[in-house]
C-alpha cells in the first residue's frame, strides 16, 4: 500500500506562504507593542501631574519634592505613594496619622513601560530634560516647576522626544 505524504515542492511552497504572511504580520504587531508603550506612558505622566495638583492643594501650594530640606527621590516616592504632613515630610506608611494626614496620592509609583523603573531621578533647574535622559531610571521630576517627564531617549512615530511628553 502506498502512503500519501506532501512532497518538497508542496513543503517548500506553504513554508514560502508562512514566511511571507509573518514578514506582514510582525512589523505591524510591534508597531502596535510600541504604541501601546507611548499611551501607557502618557496614560502614567496624566496621573502623576494628577496627583501633584492634588498633593499642591493639600500642602498650600507646595510641590512634592519640599520637606524642610534637601528631598532625596525616595523621600518623593513617599510623599507621593505614602503619608505626608502639611509641610512636606512624609512616610512610607499608607494609613493617615497624626501628623501624616495627607495621602496617598497613589496606591504605587508606576512604571515606566519603555524600561520598566519605577524610580525617580530629581533634575536640578538649571538642568534642561534632555540632558537629564538617560533611560537609567523611570521618571524625570523638576521640584521647582512639578514636571514630571518620561525618563527614555528617542523619539514617538510623530517625531517628539519621549522625554518632552
Amino acid at each position: 500500500m502506498k502512503q500519501k505524504a506532501f512532497t518538497l515542492v508542496e513543503l517548500i511552497i506553504v513554508v514560502s506562504i508562512l514566511g511571507i504572511l509573518a514578514a506582514i504580520v510582525i512589523p505591524q504587531v510591534q508597531g502596535n507593542t510600541v504604541q501601546a508603550k507611548e499611551s501607557a506612558a502618557k496614560t502614567s505622566l496624566q496621573a502623576l501631574r494628577t496627583q501633584i495638583g492634588m498633593y499642591k492643594l493639600d500642602h498650600n501650594g507646595l510641590a512634592p519634592g519640599y520637606s524642610g530640606g534637601t528631598v532625596s527621590a525616595t523621600d518623593l516616592v513617599n510623599q507621593i505613594v505614602g503619608t505626608s504632613a502639611t509641610t512636606g515630610e512624609a512616610v512610607s506608611a499608607t494609613t493617615p496619622s497624626a501628623p501624616f494626614l495627607h495621602g496617598p496620592y497613589l496606591s504605587d509609583f508606576p512604571e515606566n513601560p519603555f524600561n520598566g523603573l519605577s524610580d525617580v531621578t530629581l533634575v536640578p533647574s538649571a538642568t534642561a530634560f534632555s540632558a537629564a535622559a538617560n533611560g537609567n531610571t523611570g521618571w524625570l521630576y523638576k521640584k521647582e516647576t512639578a514636571e514630571f517627564r518620561l525618563n527614555w531617549t528617542g523619539k514617538d512615530n510623530k517625531d517628539v522626544n519621549y522625554y518632552d511628553y
